[in-house]
Formats: structure tokens, C-alpha cells, sequence
């Protein structure tokens, strides 16, 4: 595939209440008739998924989904519920006290519950990065049936005694209609936890930072779903109840989220597949489809 950004034909569909754009990508040869569904990290548009990831799993025989999450991209933003107070909310949850949140990573699972009804796909393999790793083991520990295999990437199982993610040093614009100095932070982000193995070009970086840029960036849906995140707590003991096929993917070089975050997901969910990955950060850089596509199809029992 030539383009360097994912330039995807969308559509929108009502699920779970709200409003998702949503795209499809087709197989020449289907070789399953479970579509492999990508569930993107805080704050990350469907635009971000690498178009040869995608081209590894369509030509592999499987029917690509991809979507923006509630309150980024082109999906509905919850304005209307407001702006959580992120320090209070962590706060509260050092004290033990609850915190109200707009929604929670469970809400997230049950949107994608709801695009695979309003799609009309009965079961589907999930393969979900970061915050969308949260999400998907609400997916495997609450929607087993739905389900067939799960893969769970640069994520954490909430679990109190792991390292925290990094705090980043980059500060987005103070004027957020300066476009040019939105994409000159975005290009700084992109690169920030980047895989030292498969390094992004810099010119990638700049053309998908001015997409991103002027396609619906929403800090407000990023603070809300940090919240989600947040309130969710520890995942350990929901881990232990997954009964379908679960792996687990992490970089050795994540300086967002810890590989012990990930190897504390494969401690806990019955049976899993753990695959560490050296080199990889916390990012789908160049040419890692080749370093973990051919695992991933295996597990699902597609290689």
C-alpha cells in the first residue's frame, strides 16, 4: 500500500446511543467469517492505524473494522457531560472514595458490542492498543460469547503496584485554533514513545499530524476518557475469569506504559499468550505487522 495515512471510506452508524464513524476493509479471499476489529488508545483517531497493518490482516483473509471511539475523531462527542477533574479523581481514588466519571471502560466495551450489532456481526476477534487494551478485557471478561480471539496490546491491568504511565513533558498549544502550532505538537506526540526498532519517518508524522489536526481533534473527549480510565481500578481479579483466547503484546522499549504492565495482564488471565516484543515502544511503527502479525494470525488459528 502506497499511502502513507489511512485514508478510509466512513460511515456513520448509532450504536449504544451514540454516534460512530466506522470503516471497513475487505479481504480479496475472506478466510474467516469473524472480522478482526481494532480498538485505538486515548485519545487517537481511526486515521492512526498504519494502512499496512491493516493490508496485513486483509490479505491474510480477514475483514478489517476500525472505529472511532466515543468522544474522539468523527464519533459523538459527551460534551454535555463536562470536564472531569482529573487530579480530584485521582485524589479520591488514593482515599478510596469514589469520584463520578462520565462514563466508564465498560461503556466503551458496550459500544463495541453495539457497532457489532448495528454491523451484523454476531462474533468477531478484538484487537485492541493501550486504553483500547483496557477495553478489550472488559470485552473478554464480560462478552466471552461474542467473541473469539482477543489480543491485548501496550496495556496494563490496572493493578496498584505497577508503574504508572508517564507523565508527558508536551504541552499542547494555548491557542487551540493555531493550526500550525497544533500540528508541531502533534508531530512532537506522535514521536514521544516511538519504537526505537521501527521507527515512524518524520515526514509520515508531520502529513498524519496536519489530518489529525483539522479532523475533529476534541481535548475535552481525551480528559473524559483518561477519567474512564482512571475509575476503572485494577483489573486483576476480572482477568482471572476470562475463558476465551487471550494474547498479550508489549514492547520492551514502552516508555508510556511499563512492560510489567503487560506481563501483570498474561499473569492473570487464565491460558494466555504472552509476546514480548524487543524494540517496540508504545506505537505501530514501521514494519511491525512482519514482527507480530504472523503471531497474531496463528493464534487465531489463521497462519
Amino acid at each position: 500500500m502506497s499511502d502513507v495515512t489511512l485514508q478510509p471510506q466512513t460511515e456513520m452508524i448509532h450504536a449504544n446511543g451514540l454516534g460512530f464513524c466506522v470503516a471497513r476493509f475487505q479481504p480479496a479471499v475472506k478466510k474467516s467469517d469473524l472480522p478482526l476489529i481494532l480498538i485505538r488508545g486515548l485519545g487517537t483517531q481511526l486515521i492512526q492505524w498504519p494502512p499496512a497493518f491493516i493490508e496485513f490482516f486483509t490479505q491474510a483473509g480477514l475483514e478489517v473494522i476500525v472505529f472511532d471511539n466515543r468522544d474522539v475523531g468523527e464519533s459523538q462527542k459527551l460534551d454535555v457531560a463536562g470536564v472531569p477533574d482529573i487530579m480530584a479523581l485521582l485524589s479520591a481514588g488514593e482515599a478510596g472514595a469514589s469520584f463520578p466519571v462520565p462514563y466508564q471502560i465498560d461503556d466503551m466495551a458496550d459500544d463495541v458490542i453495539g457497532i457489532m450489532d448495528a454491523l451484523g456481526v454476531s462474533q468477531a476477534h478484538i484487537f485492541g492498543m493501550s486504553l483500547g487494551g483496557m477495553v478489550a478485557q472488559h470485552l473478554a471478561f464480560s462478552h466471552g460469547p461474542r467473541l473469539g480471539g482477543v489480543v491485548c496490546v501496550m496495556s496494563s491491568s490496572g493493578n496498584p503496584d505497577l508503574p504508572r504511565p508517564a507523565v508527558s513533558e508536551l504541552a499542547p498549544p494555548d491557542d487551540a485554533d493555531d493550526i500550525q502550532a497544533l500540528e508541531a505538537y502533534l508531530v512532537d506526540m506522535l514521536g514521544e514513545h516511538m519504537s526505537p526498532a521501527f521507527p515512524t519517518p518524520i515526514e509520515t508524522r508531520k502529513e498524519l499530524a496536519a489530518r489529525l489536526a483539522r479532523r475533529h481533534y476534541h481535548p475535552p473527549g481525551v480528559v473524559r476518557q483518561m477519567a474512564a480510565a482512571i475509575s476503572d481500578g485494577s483489573r486483576v481479579e476480572r482477568l482471572k475469569t476470562i475463558n476465551v483466547p487471550f494474547m498479550v503484546i508489549h514492547g520492551t522499549d514502552d516508555t508510556l506504559i511499563d512492560v510489567q504492565c503487560g506481563e501483570d495482564i498474561a499473569a492473570h488471565a487464565p491460558h494466555a499468550v504472552w509476546r514480548p516484543v524487543e524494540g517496540m515502544g508504545h506505537d505501530l511503527g514501521v514494519g511491525i505487522e512482519r514482527e507480530i502479525g504472523p503471531d497474531i494470525l496463528a493464534f487465531l488459528g489463521l497462519d
